[in-house]
């Protein structure tokens, strides 16, 4: 029996659409990918796929067919946190499945709660709002706690030796953050960005996180879903116009 069709429509350059289809490539799902142009946004999207016109978002059954001729008999999606929840019910048996335990599963489903919001805001601010850099700092202060120390026995991950979805969610935000401090693009003065890199990257404070980015860039379905220099050409175009001028 076949497995029902999954169509991701993404753009690379998203950290939501980067924890999905991380989820995705964890669970061994067969999907297509589709990148939309959100600047030059096809009208069929916005009509058959999402009327809010966001990435990302999936299409589920239905008759295997073009990306852009998608079927009205598939089951449509939108919303990345909403996505991973489905694509966790759809695969089980994947390690991303949220604890059985009530109690952990409620714990692991309020840290990647915290994580997005965290991370999102930081994300948001620094690149387009022209806020510190410092608040991205402050977010990875905050988070740090649930990062394991290096080389801790029980594992890598938040939740010790399981990638889980809390992870997913991380790498999204991080492997972009960190990337935008090294190279200076976001919406601070220039040089901002890489004095915040070099003291997450050199204080014996931030060794969690550290530890943590280099584990996650580590795994497959994290560095084989991120193509980082599509991801630094668009980032450029995009954020560098919102830097405050001198």
């Amino acid at each position: 029996m076949s497995k029902p069709q999954i169509t991701l429509y993404n753009t690379r350059a998203s950290p939501y659409g980067h924890y999905v289809e991380i989820a995705l490539r964890e669970a061994k799902a067969e999907y297509t990918l589709y990148e939309v142009d959100l600047r030059n946004k096809p009208s069929w999207f916005v009509d058959k796929v999402n009327p809010a016109g966001k990435v990302p978002a999936i299409t589920y059954g239905g008759p295997v067919v073009p990306p852009d001729e998608p079927s009205p008999a598939s089951f449509k999606l939108a919303e990345s946190l909403v996505i991973l929840e489905f694509a966790i019910d759809l695969f089980p048996e994947a390690s991303l499945l949220l604890p059985r335990d009530p109690v952990e599963r409620a714990s692991a489903r309020f840290l990647v709660n915290l994580f997005a919001e965290k991370l999102r805001t930081a994300y948001f601010n620094v690149l387009v709002n022209r806020a510190s850099t410092q608040e991205v700092i402050t977010a990875i202060d905050e988070l740090q706690k649930y990062m394991p120390a290096p080389g801790a026995s029980k594992g890598p991950y938040v939740n010790g030796s399981t990638f889980t979805s809390i992870d997913a969610v991380a790498a999204g935000f991080l492997l972009r953050l960190d990337g935008c401090l090294k190279r200076d693009i976001g919406s601070f003065p220039e040089g901002e960005g890489v004095k915040a890199y070099n003291i997450l990257h050199t204080s014996e404070r931030y060794e969690r996180y550290r530890a943590y980015l280099s584990a996650l860039l580590q795994r497959e379905s994290v560095s084989g879903t991120f193509p980082q220099e599509q991801i630094v050409a668009v980032q450029r175009a995009v954020y560098l116009p919102f830097r405050a001028p001198v």
